[in-house]
Formats: C-alpha cells, structure tokens, sequence
C-alpha cells in the first residue's frame, strides 16, 4: 500500500523500497494520483483473492487492519468467481490460535520471531499459491513474547486462544494500567465489559511512536485474580475445629481484639514479651507500608517483619536503584555489560529487549557470570562460581584487561542474589570492581544497577529499613497477622520446616492467633503447620486484589507508578489499607498493658485514601530540600570522603564460594505475583514449556 507515482516513470514505485535521494532526482513525486489509486485497488485486490470473506466471525472484526485497507483504498467490486484456497490450521502453542486461510503472507510473525524473540520457529515455505507460513516441523512457539503476533497480525490468522468469540473490540472499555508481575511496571491496556476483565494489550508508546511488548505472562495471567480459588467472605475458625462463616467485620475484629486483650494480659502475667508479627511481601503499596509503620510505632508489642530477606545497604539510593532504561546514555554509550545471576529474558523481559537491541547496532559486548541461559544474543560466560568475581576484583582474571578497555561497562545484579548469607561480601565486590575499573579508566565511567524481582522492592528499600523474619521472631510471637503471604517462599518455608522438625529448642505452648489477610486462604493453615504452632483461632480477612484497589508503587528504576481502582470488587472483601484502618480504629477502645505510656503517642485518623495520601506527604518534609548543595551553604564545610578511599580499609569479611544459583525455575507460575499460579493459561504456558525442554533455558 506505499505505492507512489514517480514522475518519468513507466510503472508505480514501492516508496519503502526506494531512497529518497533516488527519487528526488529523477523529478516530482504523486502520492494520490489516478495511477497511484487504482495500483492501490489492485493491490488489495490481490490480498483478497484468497482471503475468506467471514469478517462476522472473525476475532480481528473492528480491529483488523486489512477491513480498514479495503474500506479507504479498495474496491466495491470482485472479478474473481473461482474457489478460495484453504490452508490447514497449525497448532503453535496454547495461547496463539490460528487460521491460516485467512493469512495473506506479510511475513510480520516471521520476522518477530526472527528478530525479537531469536526463536526462528516460524517461516514461509512452497511457492505461488502453495506458499504457506508455520513451523517446518511439529513444533510450538516457545517464547515468553509469542503472545505478541496476536497484536502484529493484521488479519485474523493469528488470534487469541483463551479469547474466542467473545466480545467485540466496540464493545469494550480501555483503561491504563500498569504491569503487577514484574519489578519494571510496564504501562498496559486493560480491557473491561460489565465489570469484567476481558483482555489485556501493550501500550502505545507516544515519545518513540512503538508498541511495547509485554510478556506472556502480563499478558494472560489476570485469570488468577478471579480465579475459583479465590475466598470473597470472612470466617473464623476456632480451637475446638468449629468454623464460623458469613461474619461480619464488626464480628471480626471484636473477636480479633479480644484474643489480642487476653494475650497482652497473659503477657504481664507471665512477665513475657509475646509480640504479634505482622508479615508482609513486597507486593503492598506505599500507602499500606506507611499505615503499617505508623501501626507498629503506636504499638510497642506489634513487630514488622518482611517475608524475604534482602540483605542490602539502603543508605543510598544508587545501591539498590536501576536506571538503565531511564537514563538511555548508560545503554546507548556503553560497550561492555556484564550480568551476575541474573536471567534477564524471564526476570525483566523489558530491559532484556533493550540490551538486545543496543547489541544488535554493534560494538557491544555482553558477559554473564552464572548459569548457561538463552538470552537470545551471544554472550561470554566466564563462570559460574563466586570465586571468579574475587579473581576480577583481584586484576587475576583474563577478562580485567577488556574491563579497562570498554567504554563506560554497565554492572547487572539480581536482587535475588542479596539473599546469601555473604550477601555484603558480594555487594562490597561489585563495589570494588566498579572502583577499581573508574579508576584504572580515567575516560570511563562504570556503572552498578540492581534489578528488582517484584513491583515494589525499591519502595520497601526506599521506604526504611524492614527486619525479615527469623526464628528468633517465631518463638516469641503469640500471634501472626499474614498480609498477602505466600509461604513458598525459600526464608519463611525453611523457618517452618525447622519448626516442624522440632528444631527450636524454646517451645512457645501459648494459644496462637493466626489472622490472614490475603484473597485465599494461606498454606500455614494447612494441618501440619496448625498442629506444629498451636493455632486455635484463625481468623481470615478477604482482601481486594491488584486490579481492585488504588495505591502508589515505585518500581526498580524508582519511578513512581499509581494504580486506580478498574474493577469493582463483589461481596465483602476490602483494600488494604482499609483493613488497617480498622484495625487502627478498633484499637482505640481498648488499653493495652503492655507499655501502655507510649501507646497514646500516635494518633492517627483518616476518612479516605486522599487524606491519607495526603498525611503520608509528610514524612518526606523533613528530607525534601535535602540535597547535595544544601552542604555548601552551612558554616562548616567539612569534606566527605569516598568510603572506598585507600585510606580506609575494610575488615575482613567471609564469603562462600557457591555457585550462583537462579531462583526462579520456573517464569510462568513461581514469580513474586502471588496470583499468577492460580492462571489456568499460566498452568497451560508451563505444562508446554516443561515437556518441550529439559531444564528451564
């Protein structure tokens, strides 16, 4: 359809095929002369010759690029009467549907498969009008962003699978939204009818003029939230197994205060000091971290305890902060990037597609230090063990001489790996391989950035410094209050193995309260771990899922992400930070012994979440005009030396020399999500990865 007039010219001429500088010269260029339409007209004339007339029944109605061809350019009549030609259907995988009589040979998917996802599966074969596209043997599209030919299509032949024959495009409502399963937070499309999730697309980036690609995975996996498995209403269980359904939350929390009256008073009688752990993920909004920090200053007896253990320097940002897509210099200046376990292609799709462009315009080099993956470009392993991390700090590696040689080298980390025991022995490298290459190269400029597995890490990094739970904290807990909490996690599902086991030696016999905020009903209310901590009154609080609620994440390039409520919520589950709230409410009414003199310091009430959006704005007061030339103006000006000066030498640390393990084995139901396991698309997207591979590259 870029057909042009050129002047001199016997025939039309293919515009994209042709230089501008070629054209110019040979004259005047018509774009919508007789000539170039009635090319046009045949053209298109042409696309429909085999193309079946079943718009009606077609997935692609109201969005299908060759109905609005026809409509501007095409003919109103037909002078071909003979039979169409019909193309058997392929099976490419559980997510793409095709209809290949429909295909009109464009060649998009092939070359999306070829240039984007590096998995030259698809491509054209026969010839004339026995040219068809697919798979040159039985196989399927194995590629975490083959979901993405569904949008590329420009007819109905590649469609989706999960989605047919069920609404139109007109029919449907579009809202922005952002990604809940990566630590990026991809901006989305989502696409409601009557209060319903329909479908989810990438959205259209205004300052490049590209559709973004998303994952499969962001794409399919909002099933889960609405899954069967999903609890909508409150109940209570006691000791003597006797469930209570249909509860209301005045019920609730009456119930929830009074184990929490007897258990402070049992605390003063026995002269302990049983705490009630407060258990989060990472998974919470800025407004709920806030709520809950306020909650456990008011209260001296309530700990906050986050589930997995990050083990990071949060003093400065520049130690746990990613901004290699924000500042475009680090990518399109850079030569040399060097990954530390860390598998880009599943854990940030998104920043995998960029160091995968950077590489294809040349001069750039990508180095790994970990486990053989397929990232979809070549890349240079030099180990996998942590020792040779020690050896390129040292200058005893080969590779340090191309170190100094690079122009400004990018250092990528998982934030998976601060999880070791040795976690400040690897930081403290990576710190000293920076130095050292700054420098040994004067003109470079190397940079770390660390990649953030779940939507808000660095707003919990951010935020303040949050104790993971330990042992120590079980023992001496009389109670867990569980707030979207997966117990597959490795820390906690390690803790209460050991306790199954009978590991501790100090038994806690006190009553255990057990309170589950979450929308199913969590694995620690399974019998063995009910048996192993005592648990006599479990008390579960439905909760509003992502798409459901408001609230503010930063994401690992530590940009600031506000979610709006899409979708209304059915029968009583509430938003987070509305729970809390309650909480704080219901405490008011009751004094609680247990240094009840710094009970009454914090005050809190708020009417709505704009009040307490607005209330949380000034924790940032204090800090906000606090920069880096705020120092210039006082009286003393006293100079802050680097802490990697060579005067200042560190003491000697202990690090294992274990391999580098990835945590995630599996892309499409054992992510951060905590939802995305109840997908019965992501369940599909598994079971055909794990048949086709052997292990998970």
């Amino acid at each position: 359809m870029c057909l042009i007039e050129l002047k001199k010219s016997p025939k039309p001429v293919v515009s994209c095929a042709m230089s501008a500088k070629s054209c110019l010269n040979n004259g005047e260029i018509y774009t919508n002369s007789p000539l170039v339409k009635k090319a046009r007209e045949n053209i298109l004339e042409f696309l429909l010759l085999n193309h079946p007339l079943d718009c009606p029944i077609c997935d692609q109605g109201g969005e299908c690029d060759l109905q609005d061809q026809s409509f501007f350019f095409g003919l109103s009549k037909k002078r071909f009467y003979s039979y169409k030609r019909i193309v058997s259907d392929k099976n490419i995988g559980p997510i793409v549907k095709t209809v290949m009589t429909r295909c009109i040979h464009c060649t998009r998917c092939v070359r999306f498969a070829s240039e984007i996802t590096g998995n030259d599966v698809l491509g054209i074969f026969g010839r004339g009008i026995n040219s068809e596209i697919g798979t040159y043997i039985t196989k399927t599209f194995q590629s975490e962003l083959s979901g993405n030919v569904i949008d590329l299509c420009p007819v109905g032949a590649l469609t989706s699978k999960p989605y047919p024959f069920l609404q139109r495009n007109w029919e449907l409502k579009s809202i922005d939204s952002i990604d809940f399963s990566d630590g990026f937070g991809d901006t989305i499309q989502v696409y409601l009818k009557n209060n319903k999730i329909v479908k989810i697309l990438p959205s259209y980036n205004a300052i490049t003029k590209t559709l973004n690609w998303i994952n499969d995975k962001t794409r399919f996996s909002f099933d889960s939230m609405f899954s069967p498995e999903r609890i909508s209403h409150s109940f209570i269980c006691t000791g003597n197994n006797k469930t209570i359904f249909s509860t209301t939350w005045k019920m609730l929390f009456d119930e929830i205060f009074t184990c929490l009256y007897f258990q402070d008073h049992l605390n003063r009688h026995f002269l302990k000091i049983n705490s009630l752990i407060i258990i989060f993920s990472s998974n919470l909004s800025l407004e709920v971290l806030n709520l809950l920090n306020i909650l456990a200053k008011k209260y001296s007896f309530i700990l906050l305890r986050k589930l997995e253990r990050f083990q990071i320097n949060t003093d400065l940002e520049t130690n746990f902060i990613t901004n290699v897509l924000t500042d475009p210099l680090n990518l399109k200046t850079s030569d040399l990037c060097f990954i530390v376990s860390i598998n880009t292609r599943y854990e940030c799709s998104s920043l995998n597609l960029k160091i995968k462009q950077r590489f294809l315009k040349g001069n750039f080099k990508v180095v790994s230090l970990g486990s053989l993956l397929n990232l979809t470009f070549p890349i240079t392993y030099l180990g996998i063990n942590l020792k040779t991390l020690k050896t390129l700090t040292e200058g005893n590696n080969f590779f340090c001489q191309e170190f100094t040689s690079y122009y400004n080298p990018l250092l990528l980390s998982s934030s998976e790996v601060f999880q070791r025991k040795d976690s400040f022995s690897f930081s403290l490298l990576l710190q000293l391989l920076k130095y050292y290459i700054n420098v040994v190269n004067k003109n470079t400029m190397c940079s770390s950035h660390i990649v953030h597995s779940s939507l808000n890490d660095f707003g919990l990094s951010h935020l303040t410094v949050f104790k993971s739970v330990s042992e120590a904290d079980l023992e001496k807990s009389f109670g867990f209050f569980l707030i979207n909490t997966n117990f597959r996690f490795s820390n906690l599902k390690k803790i209460i193995q050991f306790k199954l086991l009978n590991y501790f030696q100090n038994e806690n016999n006190l009553a255990t309260i057990t309170i589950d905020q979450n929308k199913t009903v969590s694995d620690f209310f399974s019998s063995s771990l009910k048996k192993a901590y005592n648990v006599y009154s479990y008390f579960f609080l439905p909760n509003k899922v992502f798409f459901e609620s408001n609230g503010t994440y930063l994401n690992t390039e530590g940009i600031f992400k506000k979610v709006t409520k899409i979708v209304a919520s059915e029968k009583q589950p509430k938003e987070n930070w509305q729970i809390i709230r309650k909480f704080f409410s219901y405490s008011k009414h009751i004094t609680f012994v247990t240094n009840s003199k710094f009970n009454t310091r914090i005050v809190f009430n708020c009417n709505n979440m704009a009040t307490f959006q607005s209330f949380i704005c000034f924790q940032n007061y204090a800090t906000k005009n606090l920069t880096n030339l705020t120092f210039w103006y006082t009286k003393n000006n006293v100079k802050i030396k680097k802490s990697l000066n060579q005067k200042y030498l560190y003491k000697s640390s202990k690090f294992f020399e274990t391999k580098l393990r990835y945590w995630l084995d599996d892309f499409y139901i054992k992510g951060k999500d905590l939802s995305s396991r109840f997908s019965a698309v992501n369940i599909k997207l598994s079971k055909t990865l794990l048949n086709s591979s052997t292990n998970f590259i």
